[in-house]
């Protein structure tokens, strides 16, 4: 199981990574700023899920990585990277062809 005891540290992490104002990011989640904040902070002590979770995701993360899951080892955004990274250099690099091992020339 993993560690959640400090999902709010990385949440805020990840806000800052935006660059946005907490602003900015409560309006695209759809929560006020005093709600961000007051969850950010641990006043609030029981929010939402889907309010976390829209949270989350306006900071370009997935609830995966917030929670840690084994499954979700890189961030929204990392995989979206990855994902255009590959794309590319299959566009633009053929696949090389495999040297058959028995046609070695041996000396």
């Amino acid at each position: 199981m993993p560690d959640l005891a400090d999902w709010r540290e990385r949440l805020r992490g990840a806000i800052r990574r935006t660059g946005r104002r907490q602003n900015a990011i409560a309006e695209q989640a759809g929560v006020s700023p005093e709600t961000l904040s007051n969850i950010l902070t641990g006043r609030h002590t029981n929010p939402r899920f889907e309010t976390v979770a829209a949270i989350v995701h306006a900071a370009g993360e997935s609830v995966g990585w917030l929670l840690r899951e084994p499954q979700a080892p890189l961030s929204g955004s990392d995989l979206f990277m990855m994902r255009e990274i590959v794309d590319f250099l299959d566009s633009h690099f053929p696949a090389p062809r495999r040297r058959d091992s028995s046609r070695v020339n041996r000396r």
